[in-house]
């Protein structure tokens, strides 16, 4: 992983280098903690990669790290889906996978905000792995999984959001689903809509 991490690393700065832009400064984790306190977070990919190189590997650290502030490292957890690197994603991937079945309120927020996080990142493999937690027994857990899902605005999402629809019993839940069934049938209805005629 580590050998990943510094090949990606050299790979950005050898593509910044090529486009003759200098590289940012690496910053620190101090400094990528104060943004996340303040809650002044980057709007966008770009917005956190001018940050400097390895904000992926400072953020993984925080949202890590069991002794940093809970709402810290749930920031952090959200801003992985921006960057969206391999790393990142690998995360979001074992954070869903190992907090899955815990009973504990703080590693719920976490899988929570890992489930929207990998929504906004997007991917094929997303669905499948989004989509047993609509059966999560936490109604809040849920919820955000509905979101995720319906962030990736895919059909294989939509099946799944469909399939739950039928069975949700919590309003607030049902309400989510209906709503992301309709975006993604929206953004599809988009998708095949023709283009207008050149004039």
């Amino acid at each position: 992983m580590l050998v990943f991490c510094l090949s990606a690393a050299m790979s950005v700065a050898l593509a910044t280098l090529a486009a003759g832009v200098a590289p940012a400064a690496r910053p620190g984790r101090a400094e990528v903690e104060v943004r996340l306190r303040a809650n002044t977070l980057p709007a966008s990919a770009a917005d956190w990669r001018a940050l400097g190189t390895g904000i992926d590997e400072i953020l993984i650290a925080i949202a890590g790290d069991p002794k940093a502030d809970l709402q810290l490292r749930a920031r952090a957890v959200t801003a992985l889906g921006y960057v969206s690197t391999r790393p990142g994603r690998a995360f979001l991937e074992a954070v869903v996978k190992d907090k899955t079945s815990s009973k504990d309120a703080g590693d719920k927020l976490l899988l929570r905000k890992a489930a929207l996080a990998l929504g906004w990142a997007g991917g094929t493999r997303v669905p499948a792995q989004l989509g047993p937690l609509l059966d999560h027994p936490d109604p809040d857990v849920r919820l955000d999984v509905a979101i995720g899902l319906g962030l990736t605005r895919s059909e294989e999402a939509a099946d799944l959001l469909r399939k739950r629809f039928d069975v949700e019993t919590v309003p607030k839940v049902r309400s989510q689903i209906g709503r992301q069934l309709r975006l993604i049938e929206d953004a599809a209805a988009e998708a095949r809509a023709p283009l207008p005629a050149a004039e």
